[in-house]
């Protein structure tokens, strides 16, 4: 099993529909992922600042070269863009 400090951040998503995209990209690629984000309550919906994808450490160059190849959301944030 993988400690959560194994996890590392490969893409930062501006909502989480897009986070839970990349999420799934990821899974279809036999890569682990998981979400982490925290949600402001708010009376109508729950507000979400923003969501992190993680990859186990060991995963993160093939996830990253997977994401950038074009195979993610259209209008996404990478962590290690300008």
């Amino acid at each position: 099993m993988v400690s959560s400090e194994d996890w590392v951040l490969v893409y930062e998503a501006g909502n989480l529909i897009e986070g839970q995209m990349v999420q799934v990209r990821l899974e279809q690629e036999g890569i682990p992922a998981r979400l982490r984000y925290e949600a402001i309550h708010t009376l109508i919906a729950p507000t979400f600042q923003r969501v992190e994808v993680l990859v186990p450490a060991a995963w993160a160059e093939q996830a990253l070269e997977l994401l950038s190849s074009g195979l993610i959301p259209p209008g996404s944030d990478r962590p290690d863009s300008p």
